[in-house]
């Protein structure tokens, strides 16, 4: 279904991160799985005002609020989530300039996906679910030069300045977003990583807000185990000055084992059955460079949100016919 009819409210889901901290890769698996009929997927970087030029000229960077439009962002989510189409400016990253605007219908559900998604109340107020992407700095660093140095057009001496310069705008405008998300999602080098140097191994770990909504995972954890060590473990751990519910994702997990986790959590969701893809040939996809791969702990990580998201649909659909 490509619109939203008028007694239905499209679920807004925000995730937002850093400058190369994965966004679009973790959102791509999610509109894989929906499929793109039922999925308005809105990238936040098409509302910069300065091009690529201008913010060098400037000294202005992307990260810096008055180098978007958040005033328009905000007026088009809202129409969005109304049921409205929209008229959407278009950023290039290729090339560093504006194309041609575009027109984005509304959905089933709208994801919405860049550095300030939740940098207003009005804008967190949107959306029903918060997403906040915090990988460990080194994996940051380098997830950002691989991605500008092959398609964006930067050279790697290029990529370096800009993340120094961009350093002061992220603790000020992007890092902070963090406290209003009701997921963290770190993914970090290993044990395995540290012998293989595979970004298809990382570990990973899922950091919920207290009062964010809950989803049960303890049979997948249950079924995770193997051996004195489980591929998935839930802890209580301290994060920003406060214990929170960590879901943890070992980067050693094998593709069989992670197969068979695939498939406890399919089963939290069997309303939604006829959106399973083929095994996880739909989710866990990245690229390194320009080369496409597929990672395990990531593909785990992409069906946990979806989980969480189907959730929040069946929640939203509940309070409707009360």
């Amino acid at each position: 279904m490509g619109s939203v009819t008028s007694n239905q409210q499209p679920l807004i889901v925000a995730v937002c991160g850093d400058s190369g901290s994965g966004k679009t890769t973790l959102t791509d698996g999610m509109v894989r799985v929906f499929g793109q009929e039922r999925v308005a997927h809105i990238c936040l970087d098409d509302y910069h005002i300065l091009d690529r030029a201008t913010r060098l000229r400037t000294g202005i960077t992307a990260l810096h609020p008055a180098a978007n439009n958040i005033a328009l962002m905000t007026e088009h989510i809202r129409r969005l989530a109304h049921g409205e189409s929209i008229i959407k400016p278009v950023y290039d990253h290729k090339t560093g300039t504006f194309g041609k605007p575009e027109v984005l219908r509304p959905a089933d559900i709208i994801i919405v996906h860049g550095l300030h998604p939740l940098y207003s109340e009005e804008l967190r107020n949107l959306a029903q679910v918060h997403i906040y992407l915090d990988p460990e700095i080194a994996l940051l660093q380098q997830w950002k030069i691989m991605r500008d140095s092959t398609v964006r057009g930067y050279t790697v001496e290029q990529v370096r300045q800009q993340m120094v310069i961009r350093r002061r705008d992220s603790r000020l405008f992007i890092q902070p977003q963090k406290h209003f998300a009701d997921i963290i999602i770190r993914f970090s080098r290993g044990s395995l990583y540290y012998r293989t140097r595979d970004l298809a191994h990382l570990d990973v770990r899922l950091i919920e807000a207290k009062d964010a909504p809950k989803i049960d995972l303890s049979d997948v954890v249950e079924a995770s185990k193997n051996g004195d060590r489980p591929a998935l473990r839930l802890l209580e751990q301290e994060y920003a000055g406060e214990l929170r519910d960590v879901l943890e994702i070992d980067g050693t997990i094998s593709h069989q084992k992670a197969c068979e986790l695939e498939d406890v959590i399919w089963a939290h969701m069997d309303n939604v059955s006829h959106l399973r893809p083929d095994r996880l040939s739909q989710l866990g996809l990245f690229y390194a460079g320009n080369i496409l791969r597929q990672s395990d702990p990531l593909a785990l990580t992409q069906l946990i949100i979806l989980y969480h998201v189907v959730n929040k649909m069946h929640e939203a659909a509940s309070e409707e016919t009360l």
